[in-house]
């Protein structure tokens, strides 16, 4: 069996980089012929280093021209980062657009009706973020304005201060070491988090999210899975496949919720009432007058409150809650779906794959396949 020497230029204070080379070691692990090129006993190495190194594949923060450079010298190389204006072909990177989407839709349907962004985002594919964020609020008729990531933590804190009056601002720093700086500046400038700034960072780096009060939440990129997509790629590329065409893009796993975003204490205390009821009892099959009864209102009452506040039916945020615990344990365990679908609220698994198609586009089946990319080396490790 031929073994492939393969190196990886990247940076290990990353926290998106440890992940995304955990699934490169399970891609690697599986394929049994790898080796990992470690000069310093780590397999991490600069692009200085590799213009030396004589070996067949490298991952890692490659643009167009390294890329060019190391085919040349008869070596293939996979692009993990989305930090170009324009990605090489053979990248496999997390899905920027998608980010600021679905941001944008957590805010919303938690009732949030003014919103801030704050990161960096000065450099290429990552400005996908703030562009689709700020459009997809746009489209639902809000608007957003932008904390420069430059300004002191007293100016954000004051900058943020003066939206308060009509409601929670939600905001979004499209990285989780931004996100602290926002949640300290909240503090300080005396307003309240969540009540009055709802903050959502991005890679759900658990130092970064966990290790301060309010814990901050954070979306949960899967850059283990684009680890493993970049490796499969470039296993493809070394036994003489075609070269794509375009970058593969890998959508963001979820929002990892927190008590940065814990909305339920909204203005009106009935929509919060009934909120805390759907997050609780989500997984029997309740229905819309159960959640009115526990709000102590009228259906029709609520379903207008519901309409005004969260721009959806309370059976849709049912459905929501139902759904986001059905992805989870798709992902994260081998449930039977049949089994799945009366733990998350349904009576008949076709009830279930209906609901879950039309929440998510996609079957529960196809969704588990998705995610869940390397159950055979989960086993074995």
């Amino acid at each position: 069996m031929r073994h492939f020497n393969i190196a990886l230029a990247m940076d290990y204070a990353n926290p998106f980089v440890r992940d995304a080379v955990a699934g490169i070691a399970r891609y690697g692990f599986q394929q049994g012929n790898w080796r990992f090129y470690a000069p310093h006993g780590a397999p991490e190495v600069s692009l200085a280093e590799l213009k030396k190194w004589s070996g067949d594949g490298v991952i890692g923060m490659l643009d167009s021209a390294a890329i060019s450079a190391l085919e040349k010298r008869g070596i293939f190389g996979v692009n993990i980062f989305g930090r170009f204006a324009e990605l090489p072909p053979t990248s496999v990177v997390v899905d920027n657009a998608e980010i600021g989407r679905m941001a944008a839709e957590f805010f919303i349907k938690k009732g949030v009706r003014r919103f801030a962004i704050t990161g960096r985002k000065a450099f290429g594919d990552a400005t996908l973020k703030h562009d689709a964020f700020i459009s997809t609020l746009a489209r639902s008729g809000f608007q957003c304005i932008e904390l420069k990531s430059r300004r002191s933590i007293e100016q954000i804190g004051a900058a943020i201060s003066a939206l308060k009056g009509g409601g929670t601002v939600g905001v979004l720093a499209t990285e989780d070491p931004m996100g602290r700086i926002v949640i300290d500046a909240c503090i300080d400038a005396g307003l309240s988090v969540p009540e009055d700034v709802s903050v959502l960072g991005v890679n759900n780096d658990p130092f970064a999210c966990e290790m301060l009060y309010p814990q901050m939440s954070s979306i949960e990129l899967g850059a283990e899975r684009v680890g493993w997509q970049a490796a499969q790629m470039l296993e493809q590329l070394m036994r003489g496949e075609p070269r794509p065409v375009e970058p593969i893009r890998i959508s963001p796993e979820e929002i990892f919720e927190r008590q940065s975003t814990d909305l339920t204490a909204v203005n009106d205390k009935a929509v919060a009432a009934a909120l805390r009821f759907i997050r609780e009892n989500a997984h029997v099959p309740i229905q819309v007058d159960d959640v009115a009864r526990a709000a102590h209102l009228g259906r029709r009452t609520l379903e207008n409150r519901f309409r005004k506040l969260l721009v959806h039916s309370v059976y849709e945020i049912i459905r929501r809650e139902r759904i986001q615990r059905a992805c989870r344990l798709l992902k994260e365990t081998d449930m039977l779906i049949e089994v799945m679908s009366e733990s998350c609220g349904y009576p008949t698994r076709e009830r279930f794959n209906q609901a879950f198609k039309q929440e998510t586009g996609t079957t529960p089946s196809d969704y588990r396949r998705k995610f869940r990319f390397t159950p055979q080396i989960s086993a074995e490790l």
